[in-house]
């Protein structure tokens, strides 16, 4: 199997060890000798296990490898409070083996951050915002009433299992903020798949997959984020962690879950404004967007005291590779300048800037009420804001 040699092949014969000496049927390595001479070996007796033996092997390796890119290894440091044992280890393979074989607790915990991490801002990711400060109640009433509401809600199996701890995520400026991250798995539907019994029967088996969930919550923001495949699913489990969790009820009054959506920005359709508003014009000045096959970030912003559109600006500069429009971008951050008309006719009119960061972050909570609602009363407008409701 492809992913057994090229570990075999790249990891060190003290790692080798530490995972194949646990094994049965690899007795007869000599963990002294050089790397290829111990590579070989291991290779050779895997190809003589049997087939449930190289099964178990290669989805260990699998997961173990999957930790080994920059998403991965910043979810396996993220659990170790001081992190220096870690380092040691020279290689990411290397890092990661040892945390598998010596900390498995720390191993799947980190596998549930990189869930939470990787699809963070793409299609199975939605943030929320809440009032900031709201503690989080973790106690076993409420924890319980939590997982009966999850069990109701989804219409699957009656399995639930819910696991909270605590840990960092960086926000768009890169800073560190403490988030509390909460994940849910639940018992699916039963299926039914085929397999073969011996050399010719082929029997039905059933299974009951589990699907899991990620929440994460900054208390000092107000921001919830949450992982999940659908929409809906994600809107209700924000609901329910707010309503159980938050103590925050479904009232009039209660703080709206919001979600901001920074793509429609990615396309150069114009931004309208009702005349009676005394606006005079819209311009999107400025896009920080990320590459979504790594860490890398672009940021485009026009020329100050410049009439010129941004994706013009962003056309006339990056021609064919506009990362506006090759599709491998997603933006995490825009700002929108809303310019009025001057008062009595006479000067400059009052410009309004408003700048968004991804999940939920808006420095229009800090205007007057004016600016405020006429400022969201177009972010909703243009598809960039929507308050989830009943």
């Amino acid at each position: 199997m492809p992913i057994v040699r090229n570990f075999v092949n790249h990891a060190s014969s003290q790692g080798l060890k530490s995972y194949f000496s646990a094994n049965d049927g690899f007795d007869q390595v000599d963990w002294s000798k050089e790397q290829p001479e111990v590579a070989s070996k291991v290779i050779e007796l895997f190809d003589h296990q049997p087939a449930d033996v190289q099964i178990k092997i290669t989805l260990d390796l699998e997961r173990i490898k999957h930790m080994t890119d920059e998403v991965g290894q910043a979810a396996l440091l993220s659990t170790f409070p001081d992190a220096s044992e870690l380092l040691k280890h020279e290689t990411a393979a290397e890092r990661s083996l040892w945390v598998f074989q010596s900390h498995r607790d720390k191993f799947r915990q980190a596998e549930d951050i990189r869930y939470a991490d990787q699809y963070r801002h793409g299609q199975k990711w939605t943030g929320y915002q809440v009032e900031a400060s709201l503690p989080l109640h973790n106690d076993q009433v409420s924890m319980d009433t939590f997982k009966s509401k999850i069990k109701e809600l989804f219409g699957l199996g009656e399995k639930v299992k819910i696991e909270l701890f605590d840990r960092v995520q960086p926000d768009e400026d890169g800073n560190d903020i403490n988030v509390v991250q909460v994940m849910i798995y639940q018992e699916g539907l039963p299926d039914s798949y085929l397999e073969f019994k011996g050399d010719e029967d082929i029997v039905s088996r059933i299974r009951r997959p589990v699907s899991e969930h990620a929440i994460t919550y900054s208390s000092d923001t107000g921001t919830i984020e949450v992982v999940a495949a659908k929409q809906e699913r994600r809107d209700t489990i924000a609901k329910a962690f707010t309503e159980d969790l938050l103590k925050q009820p479904v009232t009039a009054d209660k703080v709206p879950l919001r979600r901001f959506d920074l793509m429609p920005l990615m396309e150069n359709k114009p931004l309208d404004w009702d005349v009676e508003d005394g606006i005079e014009s819209v311009q999107l000045v400025l896009m920080k967007i990320k590459d979504l096959a790594g860490d890398g970030r672009v940021q485009i912003e026009v020329p100050a005291k410049s009439n010129i559109a941004l994706h013009e600006y962003a056309r006339e500069h990056f021609g064919e590779q506009n990362p506006l429009s090759t599709g491998g971008f997603a933006p995490v951050q825009a700002k929108i300048n809303i310019r009025f008309h001057p008062e009595n006719g006479h000067g400059r009119g009052k410009v309004l800037p408003v700048k968004i960061s991804m999940p939920n972050g808006c420095d229009l909570r800090s205007r007057t009420d004016k600016e405020r609602l006429i400022g969201e009363k177009y972010l909703k407008r243009w598809g960039l804001l929507e308050e989830v409701q009943e």
